[in-house]
């Protein structure tokens, strides 16, 4: 049941930070080409992790982390889930977004 709660909190939080950061479109993409290899990935974090985990806090989480990326299908819920939070965001009517862009033109003119 723990797993459970840490790999639900983990989608949150990944897919909380891309939403936030606006970077959805690429964090779509690349997570879409890296979803096959993902096991392959966290296979070299696990290679990789007695040297990582000697820069990070005690009590981390790292080799959990890193179970968490080798099943493919928490990739996909990553993905659903940063869908899911960038349909919620509010939209800007597309007449505001012109008229930004037209303010920003004129103003590159007038310099």
């Amino acid at each position: 049941m723990e797993d459970k709660v840490f790999e639900q909190e983990m989608v949150d939080k990944i897919a909380g930070k891309i939403v936030e950061r606006r970077l959805s479109v690429p964090a779509v993409l690349f997570l879409e080409v890296m979803k096959p290899i993902s096991f392959f990935g966290a296979q070299t974090l696990n290679f990789f992790g007695p040297i990582i985990e000697s820069f990070l806090k005690a009590g981390n989480r790292y080799y959990d982390f890193t179970e968490f990326l080798e099943k493919r299908e928490n990739v996909e819920r990553i993905l659903r889930r940063v869908e899911e939070l960038e349909d919620a965001l509010p939209r800007k009517p597309k007449s505001a977004r012109k008229r930004r862009n037209k303010n920003h033109h004129t103003s590159e003119v007038e310099d």
